[in-house]
């Protein structure tokens, strides 16, 4: 990765590939099963083979279009920063999100790479903060709730881990704002104990 103030980068194209293959996945028992379902009525009764060819394939076909559609446009509206203060993630087909997380209350990056990811190169990136607890809640660990920003389908996610852990050591724990409670706080405390001190007998 370069050195500039800030750095846009995208997923890699084989994140479009990835979507396919799991689409061909999950499409190809559907379609053995309709060609079983449609051979045995037509045995039966030919002139009805037309019912289950249309209740299996019509929504395949309509499944299969809309994910081939939706996988490029996906890919072409995400897009990741990484700017002095902060990472960020822009996603979104229709309804755009924006992932924004400080550098200084990043606690956690992890990288998830399934097998099939791993053949094409890419891995997710996920990033968490302290105390977040996402829509699974508890307390069960990264692995258990959702990340603030996900770095999805990158291919140098060993690089960029490495980098915003980098960044991360080398600021204050919740940033200046944070350090500024502390401060106060131990001032508070300090003059807690000079009254403390004060009112002690003898």
């Amino acid at each position: 990765m370069s050195s500039k103030a800030e750095e846009e980068f995208k997923p890699h194209p084989n994140m479009v590939q990835l979507y396919r293959i799991y689409l061909g996945l999950a499409v190809l028992p559907l379609v053995v099963a309709g060609l079983l379902v449609t051979w045995g009525v037509s045995v039966v009764e030919p002139s009805l083979a037309y019912i289950p060819a249309a209740v299996f394939f019509v929504p395949v076909v309509v499944a299969v279009c809309f994910v081939l559609y939706w996988s490029s446009r996906y890919f072409e509206s995400i897009a990741y920063r990484l700017t002095q203060d902060e990472v960020v993630v822009d996603r979104g087909v229709w309804w755009k999100v924006r992932s924004t997380v400080p550098y200084s209350r990043v606690m956690a990056v992890e990288t998830l790479q399934g097998p099939i990811s791993r053949r094409l190169g890419i891995a997710t990136l996920d990033v968490y903060t302290a105390g977040y607890t996402g829509v699974s809640g508890g307390s069960g660990g990264p692995r258990a709730r959702r990340a603030e920003a996900s770095f999805i389908h990158i291919p140098n996610f060993v690089d960029l881990r490495e980098r915003v852990l980098s960044i991360v050591r080398g600021r204050p724990l919740f940033g200046a704002a944070g350090s500024e409670i502390g401060a106060e706080m131990l001032s508070e405390l300090r003059r807690m104990r000079e009254l403390l001190e004060k009112t002690k007998p003898g």
